[in-house]
């Protein structure tokens, strides 16, 4: 037994082998060592006094809670199952892995969140492109494509793969020594496991030649591939790699689609965490997603998640999905009618992933026939109203009604989790089988009669036929009454106070029972088989009845948001104009009551309003209203209606947010290190078409230098070489609203405040002008800070704006020559700075050594600083000290 695992663990290297052994699946060796860790069971061994092997093991019936946490760990899996039952084997019991499970080629629904995609994504690096494959096996989408090297983070981001498969000599480090291996999270592939196969396994035409096998077609060119080898190179690689894990010829991938419908709107992660698309520090609950995600069914909610990841510049493509969510918005009966429709509709994808992977059950099948009964209420309800996005999903079902009665009548309604458990047919459906079922069911009757005959046939009263499970059928006699057993009667068993005999007749009638069990399982097993097959010829109608079920949940999702929330339809343009009206943020809005959320406008006009310069007070709801704008240019671009009462929408090719600070330590990066990083993306990718967005440029380091870089920032996004942007800058540096004297295309806008009876009222209205305060010891005090810190505050920032006030002819000055302000000599006196001077002079620099010479110029910048703290002090922006 031990020479039958070895060689199926050789056949798998790598892979955890889960050895079938009657009701237990063991592991042997390393694998017992890492299963016992992981899975938190018992560790024994064999041979404990000559060689002792490690020895774990799971019950059969639990496997598939082992087998999620070993995948959720990035194991993979191999499972050995036994191939004949242990009566029937002459010798050793013929074992054969069934399947290989990985993380990123999971099937069992037990294993997959029912809400997310699991997406396996092949590379193959190219000159000057990558060829991307991706599978999500459970489902059967199939994308193929190339992408330039700096996309991959967009591609990691839109199919969040958990297993990336790549040549052995791909992504190498470049040490000079080859022997590296670049981590997938510089890729952007961070929680994916990598698998390594074969170069030869990325043959491009290899690749080519099987998806027109696979695919029946004589050219790919229909397909929008635009020729890209590399592509064809990871899709052969990748189906050839599923088809050695699997065992099968995946029937379930039917349909071939490039990697991108459209222009797609590039997305990066920062966006879509600065905006809280999909994750949010406040919880789950406060994001987009669940803002949005009203879906009756997985494949819905699935399909929402996707369409948050791949937003699109693709008008047409826009066009087509805002008529489909209208439908729903304009109609809450529709809306209605159609949740009760998809409520409870079983995940057919799932269903089809295990069909064409051969994993189907007796309750998968089951799913599906819960599933076909859904559809003429779901044709019917498409039928009785004249639209045409309801015909053309009308027309989009196929029709499976043949299907869906051969599952009704041969399927019970309670099905069992395995086929030779038997009771799979519905009574009626077969004469035979209900012949031998009635044989086998009729045991009790059968066991009554035959006892009421041997008591009367022996004279003794208290004779029973009883079952045993290793002996069968028997006859028992207390120790008192053995006088009276007959002769034919044969002893099996020998109790304390009894004996237990058989006799030809109840062998005979054992058998009968037997036989009858077991031809009635054949005949079940051979219907199971049959129906599976029938499903699986129609798995491509079956496969489009799902996509259409899943299109409509999602845009009955996204209606329902709209008819519920009074969102708008946007209207979508080819310039690059941006007109919202009363924009609300979503998220925000919805925590606060009815009423509660103070709406606002925002017009972006390139030619004459580019960049809007927002200044006003902490909690004002600056950064609220970047982030707004964003969320609705957003929504638009994935189809949707926005939380606006009107909505013009120019599209946008990227949405850029440099929003909130974040230290990353872990990686040696300080908050105003990725503050610039940030920015420096924003400044070497943006286009005329994107849309910036950002809050606090500048405010991880000193005012002086945050300033000018702010400064310098907005002009750049103002007149830069490059590209003009559609921005929205939120500020506190009030300096840059001078800007406007020699920038056209900005314009100042603030967050109004009121201040009544010596308090501040924060109305969080954006109106035209700009702030010269930023209230932030108010905000100090509403945070909690104490009163003798307030006080002290109050009489620091006092003192500074006087001596703000009396430089402040200088510093206007300087600014209104188009420069941020200029430090001149910080205020030092002509003595502190003669002294200075003098100490420099008499240093004997010949004679210095380099370390020496170090050492005087640290004491002299010491000295420098001390002298001229106090002064610089007074010559900051005393609102931008006091925040400091």
């Amino acid at each position: 037994m031990l020479d039958q695992y070895r060689r199926l663990k050789a056949e798998h290297p790598g892979c955890i082998l889960l050895f079938r052994m009657g009701d237990f699946y063991e592991t042997f060796g390393d694998d017992a060592l890492i299963a016992s860790r992981v899975l938190g069971i018992a560790l024994t061994s064999r041979d404990k006094k000559r060689d002792p092997l490690p020895l774990a093991g799971v019950p059969h019936h639990a496997v598939e809670s082992y087998l999620k946490k070993l995948v959720q760990h990035g194991y993979s899996v191999a499972i050995a199952e036994q191939m004949e039952a242990a009566s029937e084997a002459k010798g050793l019991v013929e074992r054969q892995v069934i399947e290989v499970v990985t993380p990123g080629t999971v099937t069992r629904p037990g294993l997959l969140d029912t809400q997310e995609s699991n997406f396996i994504v092949a590379l193959l690096p190219g000159e000057d492109r990558v060829g991307v494959a991706v599978a999500e096996v459970s489902t059967g989408e199939f994308r193929v494509g190339h992408v330039a090297p700096g996309d991959l983070e967009t591609i990691a981001i839109e199919f969040p793969a958990r297993e990336v498969l790549v040549p052995e000599d791909a992504f190498r480090t470049c040490d000079g020594t080859g022997a590296g291996v670049q981590p997938l999270a510089t890729l952007g592939f961070g929680g994916a496991t990598p698998t390594r196969w074969e170069p030869a396994r990325f043959d491009a035409r290899s690749g080519e030649a099987e998806l027109k096998r696979r695919f029946q077609v004589l050219s790919l060119d229909a397909f929008g591939l635009d020729g890209a080898r590399e592509g064809m190179g990871a899709a052969g690689a990748l189906l050839a790699y599923l088809q050695t894990l699997k065992k099968s010829d995946l029937p379930q991938f039917r349909d071939l689609r490039p990697l991108h419908e459209g222009a797609p709107l590039v997305v990066d992660d920062v966006t879509l965490r600065n905006l809280e698309v999909l994750a949010s520090p406040a919880g789950p609950e406060h994001t987009l997603l669940a803002l949005l995600d009203r879906t009756e069914t997985s494949m819905g909610a699935r399909g929402l998640r996707a369409l948050l990841r791949a937003p699109t510049s693709d008008r047409a493509l826009l066009d087509a999905r805002l008529a489909k969510t209208e439908c729903f918005a304009a109609s809450a009966v529709l809306r209605g009618e159609m949740r009760d429709r998809l409520h409870r509709v079983p995940d057919l994808e799932r269903c089809l992933g295990l069909l064409g992977s051969g994993r189907a059950t007796p309750r998968d099948l089951g799913s599906l026939r819960d599933g076909l009964r859904r559809l003429p209420g779901l044709r019917l309800a498409l039928e009785g109203r004249s639209h045409p996005v309801l015909d053309a999903w009308r027309r989009g079902l196929p029709d499976l009604s043949d299907l869906a009665a051969e599952l009704e009548a041969a399927l019970v309604e309670e099905l069992p989790l395995h086929a030779t458990q038997g009771g799979i047919v519905r009574p009626g459906y077969d004469e035979e089988l209900d012949r031998l079922r009635g044989d086998a069911s009729d045991v009790r009757a059968r066991v009554l009669a035959l006892e009421a005959h041997e008591r009367e046939r022996t004279g003794i009263a208290n004779l029973r036929v009883l079952y045993h499970r290793t002996f069968g059928y028997l006859i028992e006699v207390t120790r008192s009454q053995l006088g009276r057993v007959p002769d034919d009667y044969v002893r099996r068993q020998t109790l304390t106070g009894a004996e237990r005999f058989a006799t030809p007749e109840l062998s005979q009638m054992e058998q009968r029972i037997e036989a009858a069990s077991v031809e009635s399982h054949k005949i079940e097993t051979a219907h199971f088989q049959r129906i599976r097959d029938l499903a699986l010829a129609r798995i491509g109608d079956l496969t489009l009845a799902a996509r259409v079920i899943a299109e409509i949940d999602l845009h009955l999702s996204l209606g329902d948001v709209a008819g519920r929330e009074r969102w708008v339809k946007p209207e979508l343009a080819d310039d690059r104009r941006l007109i919202l009206e009363k924009a609300r943020h979503p998220m925000v809005e919805r925590s606060l009551p009815p009423g509660g959320f103070v709406p606002n406008d925002c017009i972006l006009d390139p030619d004459t309003e580019q960049v809007w310069l927002i200044t006003g007070p902490n909690m004002g709801g600056k950064s609220t209203f970047l982030r707004q704008v964003g969320l609705c240019v957003y929504l638009a671009q994935i189809g949707s209606f926005v939380p606006c009462a009107a909505a013009t929408v120019g599209l946008v090719d990227r949405i850029f947010t440099r929003v909130g600070a974040s230290d990353q330590i872990a990686r040696g990066a300080s908050t105003f290190f990725i503050e610039m990083k940030e920015t420096a993306t924003i400044l070497r990718q943006a286009t005329d078409r994107s849309l910036v967005l950002l809050d606090e440029v500048g405010r991880g380091t000193s005012t002086y230098d945050g300033l000018s870089l702010a400064w310098a920032v907005t002009e750049a996004l103002h007149d830069g070489p490059q590209a003009r942007p559609r921005t929205i800058f939120a500020t506190h540096y009030h300096e840059l609203t001078e800007l406007t004297d020699h920038l056209p295309r900005l314009r100042n806008r603030t967050v109004r405040v009121a201040e009544e009876g010596g308090e501040i009222v924060f109305l969080h209205q954006i109106t035209p002008g700009r702030a010269d305060r930023s209230y932030g010891i108010h905000v100090a005090q509403l945070a909690g800070v104490t009163e003798p810190v307030l006080r002290r505050a109050r009489d620091v920032l006092a003192r500074l704006e006087a001596e703000h006030a009396r430089s402040g002819p200088e510093r206007t000055g300087a600014r209104k020559r188009g420069t941020p302000v200029e430090h001149g000599d910080g205020g030092v006196s002509s003595e502190e700075r003669r002294a200075l001077l003098t100490a420099l002079a008499d240093l004997p620099v010949e004679s210095l050594t380099p370390v020496q010479a170090l050492n005087e110029l640290a004491r002299l910048r010491d000295q420098a600083r001390a002298t001229a703290g106090a002064a610089s002090a007074a010559a900051l922006d005393p609102l931008q000290h006091s925040r400091e």
